[in-house]
């Protein structure tokens, strides 16, 4: 018995965020090594069993230090990867071939009949990308904000634990003749500094971009 998963409940069950699972399947369909199947006339991707397998495989040679490219070639030897229908042999997934479209139009206007211009409009509509769900896109943003702000966290804690380790002479300031104490703005300016340099590369590391 099958399972299938939208890439949310998929990029669960494989353990990483949903950009970095969709990112790979993404790059082993430009390389026509393997398809994902598609539901509706939406087009939605769903991922099964088979996926699954391959998607714990990368993540267990990603954590071997493999590169991408070295765990799609090694896919081939290990899994009877999905074909592409042969209709998608010269199409890219999702994307809106004006050429055809075109011509289509072309073919409306020859015609001169109401019912079939209507008939072939409706083709023309239901040809196009479906917009993407209100709901799940506002998860996204949400999981998107949620692990900037755990990175901006983790970088914050590191900058402290930097700061506290440099020589009392930085990290103090005298106030009056006799008294020190720390210099808090000086502080501030150095965690957001390093935040600053930082944050990009770690926001990378962790979507495995």
């Amino acid at each position: 018995m099958k399972d299938y998963w939208k890439i949310i409940d998929f990029s669960k069950e494989v353990g990483k965020h949903y950009n970095t699972v969709d990112s790979w399947f993404k790059r082993l369909e430009e390389r026509k090594l393997h398809y994902v199947n598609r539901v509706g006339e939406s087009q939605e991707k769903i991922y099964d069993n088979l996926d699954l397998e391959i998607a714990h495989f990368i993540v267990k040679k990603r954590d071997q230090k493999w590169a991408l490219d070295a765990i799609f070639d090694q896919l081939v030897d290990e899994f009877e990867l999905r074909p592409f229908p042969i209709d998608e042999q010269d199409n890219s997934p999702g994307k809106i071939d004006i050429e055809a479209i075109t011509q289509t139009i072309e073919r409306i206007y020859e015609q001169k009949t109401a019912a079939k211009i209507e008939e072939m409009k409706k083709e023309l509509l239901n040809s196009l990308p479906k917009p993407v769900d209100p709901l799940e896109e506002r998860q996204n943003r949400v999981t998107d904000m949620i692990t900037q702000k755990r990175v901006e966290y983790i970088l914050r804690e590191e900058a402290r634990n930097l700061w506290s380790q440099k020589p009392e002479s930085e990290r103090m300031k005298k106030v009056g003749w006799f008294r020190k104490e720390e210099d808090f703005d000086k502080r501030e300016q150095f965690i957001r500094e390093y935040i600053h340099q930082h944050f990009e590369e770690r926001l990378k590391k962790e979507y495995e971009l």
